[in-house]
């Protein structure tokens, strides 16, 4: 059996079946041929390695990871949260949202990837990156990401909206005719 023929017979690539032979794992017999040294495979040897390979996957147990469990339908969303800021059921708020964003984690997360802070602050990652390189924000750029810790997250997002001003609507112009037009924020 040639080289392509085995690597059907195994369901493998050939480049799979060159690591394998290079690695010892199966074993190959050359012959002369028109062209030089052949390789040729034995029926019995593939099928042995193809049985190894059925019992290392058999023993191999693979543990299921639970699923990220969903922020509970009660929970405030992030940005309501932010919108409450100031006063202390704000602050309280913004604390089990991000408990609930490490929570759902598998373990919980010591760093925040940037789009992760962006989510659970609610505020945008190109703010929060700004934030990163002016200083106001501690973040890290680890591999090719910045990441943050939820502490420093808090605590800057406590100073965003402490400094925010206060949001008013803009009043309607009422118009002689009854109707009314929205006055621009400018």
């Amino acid at each position: 059996m040639n080289v392509k023929e085995a690597a059907e017979y195994l369901g493998i690539s050939i480049k799979t079946l060159e690591r394998k032979i290079a690695g010892g794992e199966i074993a190959v017999a050359y012959v002369p041929g028109a062209t030089g040294k052949q390789r040729t495979f034995d029926r019995s040897e593939l099928d042995r390695f193809k049985d190894a390979q059925a019992a290392e996957a058999a023993a191999t147990t693979y543990v299921a990871r639970p699923r990220v469990a969903p922020v509970s339908s009660d929970a405030t969303s992030p940005s309501q949260a932010l919108e409450r800021q100031a006063s202390a059921e704000g602050m309280q708020a913004f604390a089990l949202m991000v408990a609930d964003a490490l929570r759902g984690a598998q373990t919980p997360k010591m760093l925040l990837a940037l789009t992760d802070a962006a989510e659970v602050s609610g505020l945008s990652a190109s703010h929060l990156l700004d934030a990163i390189h002016d200083g106001r924000l501690d973040g890290r750029k680890i591999g090719r990401g910045f990441k943050i810790r939820p502490a420093d997250l808090q605590e800057y997002a406590k100073q965003v909206w402490k400094d925010a001003p206060e949001y008013e609507k803009p009043k309607a112009k009422k118009l002689g005719n009854g109707l009314k037009v929205k006055a621009s924020k400018a």
